[in-house]
């Protein structure tokens, strides 16, 4: 088992990868979180509170209803809103307020291609040019129809698992939603493919995204013990070394997953923001090679 240490060194397999066109960053809501977006109880206690000032809820029946789970929470205030024909508005809480944090900085400036399972436009990557970094186009796919494998072989593409706020119908929020996403052939196709052809590195993925992140990994085989293709990074205070042993043990058997974890006790989660700032120089991203391109090419005809 691996020790928690306070450097964290890149991977070889993360470096080689980008060098190669093949690596993919996927992005979830503990990076939005540092920079003041709600997590996922957040945002329920945000849209039930709307739902009250409407009149449509009671004090009573939201403390109920802070009872269970955040998506089960939402999943009722969507009913209740659909009910009374009144429309939720999740892009005014998808802004993020003004923050010291530059993990976004740094995560942008590694410029390769993203998915992410977060709602918001925060992900904007940069490409270097004459080793200078250039703001790119941001290409955002965010309807299962256009989620092909063959998109990430471009850089500055943003692959939207969930949905995008600028699209109210795109966005996987409810329960029953998430059911019928990942039921979803093209979405299970996508992710299929990713795991297959691609190096990933799930960085703002905790314990609190365990359910969604078991629901992206299910859609790969775990691969060989000695392939090393898909890596998370997670945080642990220095006395949980037992936790991170278990957990580093439990993704990598069940998932082919490798746990690189960072101590949170100087920093908290901001040490994955200091972790980002020294790896960003090491990881030189190039373009995908001619080969792959049309390998992906190759494999999307078939399969249409």
């Amino acid at each position: 088992m691996s020790e928690l240490t306070r450097k964290v060194y890149l991977p070889p397999e993360i470096a080689d990868a980008a060098k190669a066109g093949n690596l993919v960053l996927f992005v979830g809501a503990g990076v939005s979180r540092l920079v003041g977006l709600p997590a996922w109880d957040g945002l329920a206690k945000y849209v039930l509170e709307d739902i009250r000032k409407k009149g449509f809820l009671n004090y009573f029946e939201i403390q109920y209803l802070e009872k269970l789970d955040p998506k089960k929470q939402l999943s009722i205030a969507d009913i209740i809103a659909k009910e009374n024909k009144f429309k939720l508005d999740f892009k005014k809480y998808l802004i993020p307020p003004e923050s010291e944090c530059k993990i976004y900085e740094y995560v942008n400036s590694i410029g390769c291609s993203y998915v992410t399972t977060n709602y918001d436009d925060l992900i904007k990557p940069f490409l270097m040019e004459n080793e200078k970094e250039t703001p790119s186009e941001t290409k955002r796919i965010y309807h299962k129809e256009k989620m092909l494998a063959g998109v990430l072989n471009e850089r500055s593409v943003v692959v939207h698992l969930h949905g995008f706020m600028e699209d109210r119908d795109s966005m996987v929020v409810t329960a029953r939603e998430y059911l019928e996403h990942y039921e979803n052939a093209n979405v299970q196709q996508f992710l299929g493919e990713l795991f297959a052809k691609k190096t990933v590195l799930f960085i703002g993925y905790g314990l609190e995204e365990a359910e969604i992140l078991e629901h992206i990994l299910r859609r790969g085989s775990v691969g060989s013990e000695s392939e090393r293709k898909r890596f998370l990074i997670d945080g642990f205070f220095g006395a949980e070394q037992s936790l991170y042993s278990q957990l580093e043990s439990y993704y990598n058997k069940s998932f082919g997953v490798h746990l690189i974890g960072f101590i949170r006790d100087n920093e908290d989660y901001r040490g994955l923001e200091t972790m980002l700032r020294s790896w960003k120089d090491e990881i030189e991203v190039r373009d995908t090679l001619l080969t792959e391109d049309y390998d992906f090419l190759v494999r999307t005809l078939k399969d249409e």
